[in-house]
């Protein structure tokens, strides 16, 4: 197939947004491309069970196909769909949890219905940028190459504002990363991170402070596969940014897990709400509760809750943040499926309903066994990947069925979606 011009209509898109055709019948994987662009291509790699190839160039655009608002969006990799109709995308990012229910956990359900943003731009809080040979900004899809990057749709138009006064600092080769925080208040929070101690960085204060950032950090980071390293110097303003989701007011630090899109997850946390039907006479457990902000949504409608966590900083938090608010909730630094059997054995305490809200990889096996083995009334599921989140319920549909399930657009632009599933003990 070497050198060979074949011609195909992109079909689908994979997990990473790549497009999808087929070669006799063969999907080929290709470096872009929009549902309905009919394209030229070669093949670049040929797998067992697929191929891999390159688009030369699109002889026909879909009818889905819009302009993009982002002059960096056919190279950069922080957006995969921002040539994708908005309401197409809702539909495709439905119907691939729905196929993953299907195809995975071999379920018939399907979620009920996607629940769109309240907004497509402006809606990130939380922005890391990369810092190398001179050039600030993301990186390139499919690779570790950076590209320039001045505005960025996603943040505010203060956060860019910040974007460009660090863009100009001296020493900017000497950082490796840029983090920018903003609360509901627009207020900012930076992290500079890099390998040793930053010099000059009192030439950034005066102008940053303008730009209403209330708190900045230098980070020392010497590896690689992480944005920041564990060692956080405070350089200047507050030690925490407050932020606040449905009246509940909370202090973040630098390193702390908060949903990048505040105003969907007040809804996609109010739906957890009447998924769990909180009542003051059962208990719940939050698992992987970070800094507590679904335990205090509980607490605040008269929950009796536990949150569980295994990152101290994150149940430091949590605790703080229960005290903010004058809420009642009991924080524990722990693995999940340890705890639940410490509590259970030594407390004499057993939950009535679970709530999890993993990381990508999902639940750990241990705590699937566990959760089976006890059988609690109601288990509500937070995911952010179909794929572990089907992969987890074929598992829990032995002694739980699946209830109810929505999908939230959290990610606009972005291959990623949110699901919540209420399950129920059979």
């Amino acid at each position: 197939m070497e050198n060979k011009i074949f011609t195909g209509i992109i079909s689908d898109f994979d997990y990473k947004a790549m497009g999808i055709t087929k070669l006799d019948g063969v999907p080929v994987f290709l470096n872009g491309g929009i549902i309905g662009d009919k394209i030229e291509y070669i093949v670049t790699k040929e797998k067992k069970n697929f191929f891999e190839g390159e688009i030369l160039k699109t002889l026909k655009n879909s009818k889905f196909r819009v302009e993009s608002p982002c002059p960096y969006s056919e190279e950069c990799g922080g957006c995969d769909f921002l040539e994708y109709d908005y309401q197409k995308t809702l539909t495709w990012k439905k119907e691939r949890v729905d196929n993953n229910f299907s195809k995975i956990a071999g379920l018939h359900e399907k979620a009920q219905n996607i629940n769109e943003s309240p907004k497509r731009f402006a809606y990130r809080n939380n922005m890391q940028f990369q810092v190398r040979d001179g050039k600030v900004g993301l990186y390139k899809k499919n690779s570790r190459d950076i590209i320039d990057i001045k505005n960025c749709l996603m943040q505010s138009h203060n956060a860019n504002k910040v974007l460009k006064i660090l863009r100009s600092f001296k020493n900017l080769k000497e950082l490796k990363t840029l983090g920018i925080r903003t609360n509901y208040r627009d207020e900012v929070m930076v992290i500079l991170s890099s390998k040793k101690r930053i010099s000059k960085l009192n030439l950034l204060i005066g102008n940053l402070i303008d730009a209403n950032v209330v708190s900045i950090y230098e980070n020392i980071n010497k590896k690689n596969k992480f944005h920041y390293g564990e060692e956080f110097n405070l350089i200047y303003g507050n030690k925490y940014l407050e932020d606040k989701i449905n009246d509940i007011s909370y202090n973040l630090s630098p390193q702390s897990f908060f949903q990048i899109n505040r105003g969907q997850a007040s809804k996609l946390y109010r739906r957890a709400m009447e998924y769990l039907d909180v009542s003051s006479q059962e208990r719940i457990f939050d698992l992987y509760c970070g800094v507590g902000t679904l335990s205090l949504e509980i607490a605040k409608r008269g929950g009796n809750v536990i949150g569980v966590e295994i990152v101290d900083s994150a149940i430091e938090d949590a605790r703080k943040n229960a005290e903010k608010n004058k809420l009642k909730a009991r924080f524990i630094r722990g693995k999940s499926e340890e705890i639940l059997e410490k509590l259970e054995e030594n407390e004499k305490i057993r939950a009535d309903k679970i709530l999890v809200d993993p990381p990508r990889k999902g639940l750990d096996k241990n705590l699937l066994e566990f959760l089976c083995k006890k059988e609690y009334k109601k288990i509500v599921y937070i995911s952010c990947n179909p794929a572990t989140l089907a992969r987890d319920l074929g598992i829990l549909k032995e002694k739980y069925r699946l209830e109810k399930a929505e999908v939230f657009d959290l990610f606009p632009n972005t291959v990623h979606v949110e699901t919540i599933v209420l399950m129920s003990k059979n």
